[in-house]
């Protein structure tokens, strides 16, 4: 895998939350993609760090996203995760690989690595939205389109 668990996590809890200003507990979401609750919790926290998410306290508090999710892009969200130098550094390893220094794959890296950038700046959490989510484990439907339970 190319990114850690809190990446894919934060992802698929991105595309989970209505994008209609209702508040989500996280250990709703959490139950809903079957995730655990308390690593959740932290990762929105990370997302609320980099606006993302807003978080209120309280019995009607909750995360929320904070614009709308097409204006979300992918790369925001594995920045605001993995750190600004994610795919920084030597794929094998080397402490020194540069067009200077190459180690063998440093050519082939360099290329995925752009690939992989322009893709996650054209996708949105919108596009995550758009996908297929019915398999994924939830309580009853009480939101229209996430199934979740969450205050406007």
């Amino acid at each position: 895998m190319l990114f850690n668990t809190a990446t894919g996590y934060a992802l698929r809890a991105l595309a989970a939350m209505p994008e209609d200003g209702s508040h989500c507990f996280s250990k709703d979401l959490a139950s809903r993609l079957d995730l655990p609750a308390p690593y959740l919790a932290k990762i929105l926290q990370s997302l609320v760090q980099a606006t993302i998410l807003e978080s209120v306290r309280g019995p009607k508090g909750g995360f929320r996203i904070t614009r709308p999710t097409h204006r979300i892009t992918v790369g925001e969200v594995v920045t605001a995760i993995e750190g600004p130098n994610y795919m920084d550094g030597c794929v094998m390893g080397f402490p020194v690989c540069s067009g200077d220094h190459p180690c063998p794959l440093h050519d082939a890296w360099s290329a995925v690595k752009s690939q992989v950038a322009s893709s996650m700046t054209e996708a949105t959490i919108r596009d995550l939205q758009l996908m297929d989510l019915r398999n994924l484990k939830g309580p009853t439907k009480k939101h229209s389109r996430t199934g979740l339970a969450c205050r406007p």
